[in-house]
């Protein structure tokens, strides 16, 4: 059966609530103390958690807030006495899976209360495994499509370079034939990143990678990367060339978050992908800019990258997450967003975006520190 977190303003409320659901078979903790709370919290991982509302050194509200920017996605239920519909909604807007009104039968009814909201949870969960299921058919569908399309494009560029190279042709100089071999390399360039991106998309990432690190560090680390590719790199990498790197203002408010143990290949791939899109989106402006700010949530590392670019309309923000959609009418080497949505998703993180036509786009990100 489940492990349930009792927080009452009342002890002797508390142990009779936790009768109760020992009866049906449940085990509990209960505590009067909101710090205490938290610890039990973090020590045994409880299924469900009951907050009174009524409690000691504050209301319930503060300390449903507290758990779940500790536990996004915790299950809460918050009870009361008073039949509150504005307490309702609040609780309800912090997070909480449900609320619950103390009547004459509240004591009768916890068994039942508490199954029923345990089968929901398990409901939802099954309902969004499912829909992930599908959505990875058919993502594997589309993945199929976009890697014979590019490898195709990549692989037809490397044989006509290849092709152009005439050893029988006495008027063909060397530096031309040097030319046309550059160009067949970079190609076959373009076609590794391509793999090596689509191999990070499917690996677990390495516990030998875990590091303690700045997060201004890292966000430095990804910035020259994205600079150094556009630089240098193949110009299909980019949809913009490297001159808006001449205007364009990079800022890091990371620096004054002490250090944090992530895994860095990970972070600094989700950083650059970010930064990457960012540069696309903010080279149409005149005086481009692009901030990365970070704090620490609880175990959570929250990441925002900001940009002063085109921004996006309702249409294309609300598909920018599903896999292989692209904000430019076509997917390129670096896959972008699909890459931060599984590697944040690897370490039980979120990932979402604002933004509105002309007015930019934050995304942000949360990742589970190590």
């Amino acid at each position: 059966m489940a492990v349930i977190l009792i927080v009452e303003r009342n002890k002797t409320t508390g142990d009779y609530v936790s009768a109760t659901l020992e009866a049906a078979g449940h085990q509990t903790v209960v505590t009067t103390s909101q710090t205490e709370a938290l610890a039990m919290f973090q020590e045994r991982r409880p299924d469900l958690v009951l907050i009174n509302y009524f409690l000691t050194g504050g209301d319930g509200l503060k300390l449903l807030a507290a758990l779940l920017k500790l536990s996004p996605g915790a299950l809460v239920v918050m009870t009361t006495g008073l039949g509150n519909e504005d307490l309702a909604r609040q609780a309800m807007s912090l997070g909480a899976f449900d609320y619950v009104v103390k009547g004459r039968t509240y004591f009768q009814d916890l068994p039942a209360m508490a199954a029923g909201v345990l089968a929901r949870r398990d409901a939802r969960q099954a309902e969004a495994a499912a829909g992930l299921l599908q959505t990875r058919i058919s993502a594997q569908a589309e993945l199929a499509g976009w890697l014979d399309h590019n490898f195709r494009n990549i692989l037809s560029a490397v044989s006509g370079s290849l092709r152009l190279i005439d050893f029988g042709n006495p008027a063909q100089t060397d530096e031309k034939r040097r030319e046309y071999l550059s160009d067949g390399l970079a190609s076959l360039g373009s076609a590794m990143a391509l793999l090596e991106n689509l191999s990070r998309l499917g690996s677990q990432g390495s516990q030998e990678d875990e590091r303690t690190v700045l997060v201004s560090s890292v966000a430095d680390e990804a910035w020259q990367a994205v600079r150094d590719a556009l630089s240098n790199g193949p110009p299909e990498s980019f949809s913009v060339g490297p001159r808006v790197l001449e205007n364009l203002i990079f800022i890091n408010e990371c620096r004054t978050l002490p250090p944090q143990r992530v895994v860095h290949e990970d972070l600094l791939t989700i950083l650059e992908a970010l930064l990457k899109n960012a540069v696309e989106a903010a080279a149409q402006t005149p005086e481009p800019r692009i901030i990365v700010r970070a704090q620490r949530d609880g175990e959570f590392l929250t990441v925002a990258v900001v940009d002063n670019g085109r921004g996006m309309d309702e249409r294309v923000l609300r598909h920018a997450f599903e896999p292989l959609f692209s904000t430019k009418g076509q997917v390129g080497v670096g896959l972008s967003l699909t890459s931060v949505m599984a590697l944040v998703s690897r370490h039980l993180g979120s990932v979402r975006a604002e933004s509105s036509p002309g007015r930019g786009c934050k995304i942000v990100f949360t990742y589970r520190l190590v």
